[in-house]
């Protein structure tokens, strides 16, 4: 082999060399695998004849009322990691929210 310096071209031979083999630990589990074109639908959201959605799901899973602060001990300090209530969202900022609702 001549002196000259790699390539991205002789990285890419390399990698195709090493990885051409079918390797077991290279392959995707045959369970994972589904035939081409499949649709999969997520099991709670869809409702069937006769159901009322997802209220009876959502009723078994209500999350617990949580005591208020200051009923446990007052004037504790604030945790001083927490967010700023009044700040905007990062999510607004990114779509360009500028906090004037007026527009």
């Amino acid at each position: 082999m001549p002196d000259f310096p790699k390539t991205e071209g002789d990285f890419v031979y390399e990698r195709y060399n090493l990885e051409r083999d079918n390797r077991a630990e290279n392959d995707i589990p045959g369970d994972d695998l589904l035939p081409h074109d499949t649709r999969i639908t997520q099991g709670l959201s869809e409702r069937g004849a006769g159901e009322e959605g997802d209220a009876d799901y959502l009723a078994d899973t209500a999350l617990p009322d949580v005591p208020d602060a200051d009923e446990i001990e007052r004037d504790t300090p604030v945790d001083q990691v927490a967010p700023d209530p009044d700040a905007m969202h990062g999510t607004d900022l990114l779509n360009g929210f500028d906090g004037d609702e007026t527009r």
